[in-house]
């Protein structure tokens, strides 16, 4: 009776211990798992904010302001620093896994942190040619609108001096209406009228 009890009991420890070796090969493939969604994941919503990026440097408005397109970009980058962590995350739990597995499983965990790498890297060098690019045309925005408003000016200085040299009749000051003024391609010619 006492081997019975040896043995059942060696058999229970046993059983105890394939299920936590169960359980904890359960939990790493769960990991796996959630770092293949996770992945798959992340790599749809960097490809979403690509995608979103030519419709920042070229806008809908026929004449978009430069701070318009300012704010729709500061918008954009503050959405990233979301994906910021999520990346981080993805790397972290990457480097975990890959001590637990080994073989095929750790190439693919590499590969698959590779390719949403590779996307994060594209989407940051995209973001920075948008941003070159919203500064650049922001910066000729306000070039167009200075050299609008000093033309403006300088039309208004010229019509203020064209104004300015027109001669006026010296008589016509003491109200007699004596003089008439003829135009000519040479500067004016004063005609006085005798009364």
């Amino acid at each position: 009776m006492a081997e019975w009890k040896d043995g059942l009991n060696e058999a229970w420890a046993e059983l105890l211990e394939l299920m936590g070796t169960r359980a904890q090969l359960l939990a790493a493939s769960r990991e796996l798992h959630k770092f293949f969604s996770d992945a798959r994941e992340l790599q749809g919503q960097i490809e979403e904010k690509r995608r979103r990026l030519p419709r920042l440097t070229a806008p809908p408005e026929p004449r978009p302001s430069a701070s318009s397109m300012q704010r729709t970009l500061r918008a954009f980058e503050h959405d990233l620093q979301l994906l910021v962590s999520q990346v981080r995350q993805l790397q972290e739990g990457a480097a975990q896994l890959r001590t637990v597995y080994a073989g095929e499983h750790a190439e693919a965990i590499a590969s698959r942190e590779q390719e949403v790498l590779q996307g994060w890297k594209e989407l940051l060098t995209a973001c920075e040619d948008a941003r070159l690019h919203v500064s650049s045309t922001a910066d000729a925005l306000r070039f167009h609108s200075q050299a609008r408003d000093l033309l403006s000016w300088m039309d208004g200085i010229a019509g203020q001096i064209g104004a300015a040299d027109k001669p006026r009749c010296p008589s016509s000051h003491l109200g007699l209406p004596t003089c008439l003024w003829k135009s000519a391609p040479a500067p004016p010619i004063l005609l006085t009228v005798p009364l």
